[in-house]
Order: structure tokens, then sequence, then C-alpha cells
């Protein structure tokens, strides 16, 4: 019945199953099964398991109906689009295998039946009362049809793929409120995901103000713990990038108590050095109390040392006082650390005036030993470019030091140090110079 009504509709089976399959009250009586699905090349096809083209309609052939006896493959073509990769136009055309004893499938060509006109008028208005009333319901289907909204997937169910957690992220970039509070609703578990924190990720770098400010009071509670986990810490880190200080203060104010901690975590590390390199001095403040109290142990840090020079450069020194003083108490080990020099060049670099002064008179006070040592060596070259108001005092300190200006010269790193007080300009170049020609020669 689905064949004769393509083929008098002139539409395709394909065009028929799609009919079909969107018109429920529809129903069609089972053709039956004759075991030719591989055979006429029906298996995995669009088109639904039907007899060959020229044996559907196997109960009477009309003139009219009559399927040519060399069947073309532009014909089949257009009645069987499935057939048409696998047609060859060969003699005889392709036959099926025998169908069931109790089916009379005719062989090709098939005959014509021999039937009155009364009886073939008879079936086709049968037929035409058929067609028209299908085709009344589905208009009416279709009129009745209201678009709705296609159910919104589990959006869940994406966010920790890595080909549809994409597709999320851009719903929160496009400012889907629904697909942002869904995901905030598992914050606690997407942070912690390989992918899922991505979508975290997008909330903190796309979404609103108030989405990000959602994102810190649903985590409150948990930041440590997420800014010392492999995939969490990311999402910390990129938190503290992007969003400015009145979303990152709750963070860092849950974090500023464990700051040792976080530096000596091979995660939290990261987090450490994100906050001291983009926070505020608000946000920053938090952080001075503990840093003062370890500042000795930080300065040795590989890391550590890397965030107190953030902290300086960052903060104002009325903020830094007591950090700066701790490292003062320490410097003359600090000088000499692989780590720790770099904290106390940050200080005659950043730091205030009387910081300054502070290092310059310990460099006068060390002067042979900083020479002679390779990172102290750095500090006394900082002191010489940085502050110029100490460049006089170090160079009396040079002239008047044991083993003369030439004998710093000869050391392996005080060559450096000299270099650097010859760039100074002024009387007492002049007077290094004198000194370094009157010298012995080495």
């Amino acid at each position: 019945l689905k064949l004769s009504l393509s083929v008098c509709l002139d539409l395709s089976p394909c065009s028929m199953s799609v009919i079909c399959e969107n018109t429920p009250e529809l129903s069609f009586p089972e053709l039956p099964e004759l075991g030719m699905e591989e055979d006429c090349g029906l298996k995995g096809s669009p088109v639904p398991p039907t007899p060959s083209p020229w044996g559907a309609r196997y109960s009477m052939w009309s003139p009219a109906r009559r399927i040519p006896s060399t069947p073309s493959p532009i014909y089949a073509k257009s009645l069987y689009p499935a057939f048409a990769p696998c047609w060859q136009p060969m003699e005889p055309p392709m036959v099926p295998m025998m169908a069931p004893q109790h089916i009379p499938f005719p062989c090709w060509p098939p005959a014509p039946v021999e039937a009155s006109p009364e009886l073939v008028i008879t079936a086709l208005m049968a037929e035409a009362e058929a067609l028209v009333s299908i085709a009344a319901e589905f208009a009416a289907c279709q009129a009745a049809a209201k678009p709705s909204a296609a159910p919104r997937p589990a959006v869940l169910e994406h966010v920790t793929q890595v080909g549809s957690g994409r597709l999320v992220q851009r719903a929160i970039a496009g400012g889907d409120s629904e697909v942002v509070g869904a995901v905030l609703r598992e914050a606690s578990q997407l942070a912690r995901h390989k992918h899922g924190k991505d979508a975290l990720i997008a909330v903190v770098e796309r979404a609103s103000k108030d989405h990000q400010k959602a994102l810190v009071d649903v985590l409150r509670g948990e930041w440590l713990e997420l800014a010392v986990d492999v995939h969490g810490c990311r999402m910390v880190q990129r938190l503290m990038e992007v969003c400015d200080d009145e979303i990152r203060l709750p963070v860092v104010a849950e974090l500023r108590s464990h700051l040792e901690y976080l530096v000596n975590h091979k995660y939290g590390n990261h987090v450490a050095h994100r906050i001291s390199e983009h926070c505020g001095p608000a946000a920053l403040g938090l952080l001075l109390p503990e840093a003062a109290a370890s500042a000795g142990d930080l300065a040795r840090h590989a890391y550590g040392c890397r965030v107190l020079q953030h902290v300086i450069e960052r903060c104002p020194a009325e903020l830094t006082k007591d950090l700066v003083a701790a490292i003062l108490e320490d410097q003359p080990a600090l000088a000499c650390h692989p780590f720790g020099n770099y904290v106390v060049q940050c200080v005659v670099k950043h730091g205030s005036l009387e910081h300054r002064w502070g290092v310059a008179h310990a460099v006068c006070e060390h002067l042979e030993e900083y020479c002679d040592n390779k990172f102290a060596s750095n500090v006394v070259e900082a002191v010489v470019r940085w502050c110029s108001e100490a460049a006089d005092l170090v160079i009396d300190a040079a002239m008047r030091s044991s083993s003369s200006l030439v004998g710093l010269s000869s050391l392996r790193y005080g060559n450096f140090v000299v270099q650097r007080l010859l760039e100074v300009r002024g009387k007492q170049r002049a007077d290094l110079v004198e000194a370094l020609m009157s010298g012995p020669r080495l």
C-alpha cells in the first residue's frame, strides 16, 4: 500500500516513510516478509523492507501501471533512490530470489492480468478515495502540530565531555542563565574534573559579574582544596587573572592563613604566584601578616621568593614596612642565597628610601664578603644602579677596604662590581679611576 501511494502521489518511498513517521494516526497493514532485503539492497537503507519495484503489485497489473520491460537507471533512481547506487542496466534485469510459495510472485516481465474495465475503474476509485482520506488526515495533523521548544539536553552530561563541553561553554558565553545555573549547582564536582573545570573557567571569563559572585559563594570553604587540586588550581588561577578585587577578595581571605603551605605545594604555588601577580593592594594586604612572619623561609624558597617580590612591587611602602624589616634583619644571609638575593634586590629597587639606605649600610659593612660571592655581588651592583644616593657610600667603602680597590677588581665576581662603580658619574668616579691607576699593578 505504501508503494502504491508513493507511485500515485509521485513520491519516493523515502518521502512516504517520513510522512508515516510524522503521522502516528496513519497505520498500514504489514507486508509479508519476502526475505529479499539483502538481494534488493534494502539492508541499512532508509526504505522500509518491501518487495522489488516490479513485483510489489503482484495482485493486479494494469497497462497504465506496468513497469517497462527494460528499466533505465534514470527511472530506477526516480522511483527507488536507495537502488540507485547499486542499479546497473542488465539483460535480463535483476530478479529477486524466489518468494515463499504462498505468494504468487511474478517473474520478469510480469504478465498482465486480464481484468474488465469496470473492475479497473472500481479499484482505481477505491484507491483514490483512500489517498484523499490519507491526505486529509495528514493535512489535519500538520495543522494541529504546534512548534514546541526542543527539550534541553542534560547539561552535566555534556560538561564532562571534550567535544560537547565546548557547546556548554558557548552557551555560557552567550549568557544562557539556565545553563550557568546548572553548572553552578554542580560546581564543587566540576571544579575537580579534567574537563568540567573548563565550564567553570568559562563562567569566570565570560559570564556576568553576578554569576562570578555566585560561583565564589557556591565554593566558599573549598578554595584551599581547589587551590591544591591538579584541575581546580587552574580555575582558581584564572579567577585571579580575570576578575576584579571585589571577586578575588573572599577567595584571598580564605587562603591568607595558608600562604606558606601554598608556596610549598606543587600546584598551590601557581595560585600563590597569581595572587601576588594580579591582585591589588587591598587583597595583598591580607597576605602581608603571614608573609612577614615567614619572610626568611619564603625568601629562600624557589617559588616563595617570587611571591615576596611581587608583593613588594605592588604594595605601597607603608603596607610592606613590617615585611621589609623582617627581610633586612636577615639580609647578610639572604644576600648570599641563590633565591634570597633577588628579594634583597627587589627591596633596593622598589623599597622606600629608608629601606634602600638600610641595604646600602649592610653592603658597606660586608663589602669584601659580598664582592667575593656570586649572588651577593648582584646585590652590590643593584645598590649602585638603583640607589644613586648610596653609590658614593659604596665607593668610599671600596676605596677604604683592606684589600684595596685593585684587590676587589681581581676577585672573580668583584671585578663586575668595580665595572659597575666606574659607570657612576661625578667626582667620585674620578677618585675611583685615580685609585685604580695609582694602585699596584697585577
